[in-house]
């Protein structure tokens, strides 16, 4: 087996004295990485500036597109369906909750049984208790 690197163990002598590294990195390897890149990204480009200018005139073609004819005979899927605007639906569904939570009314008139606002029904088990018949 041969040693032909035997004193390149450690700092050289130069680096010593200066009390820094004098050999540097190779930067062709750099360079030719950063060249390489390079024309990767310019072919990548290229091949997509090729492919928009071959379909940009299928860009605006509209024929698997529905009319508005044919959109009002669509019958819609059943229920539920996606939220157009989760906001203003969210919104509509905490104030439909809030107001039935803060209300009287019937869940069964026939039965007799209604519902109340929420404070009057915790001030009533305070009161009464749970009533465990079910």
């Amino acid at each position: 087996m041969s040693h032909a690197h035997a004193q390149s163990e450690g700092p050289s002598a130069d680096s010593l004295a200066l009390n820094h590294e004098v050999s540097d990195a190779r930067s062709q390897p750099i360079v030719w990485g950063l060249v390489m890149v390079s024309i990767v990204l310019l072919l990548a480009f290229g091949v997509m500036a090729g492919l928009l200018a071959i379909t940009a005139g299928s860009l605006t073609d509209t024929s698997n597109t529905l009319s508005n004819s044919e959109m009002s005979q669509m019958q819609l899927p059943p229920a539920p369906r996606l939220e157009q605007n989760p906001r203003v639906d969210g919104d509509r569904i905490v104030t439909e909750a809030t107001e039935r939570l803060e209300s009287y009314g019937w869940v069964n008139e026939r039965v007799g049984r209604a519902h109340i606002p929420i404070e009057r029904a915790m001030e009533l088990i305070l009161e009464h208790g749970l009533d465990t018949v079910k």
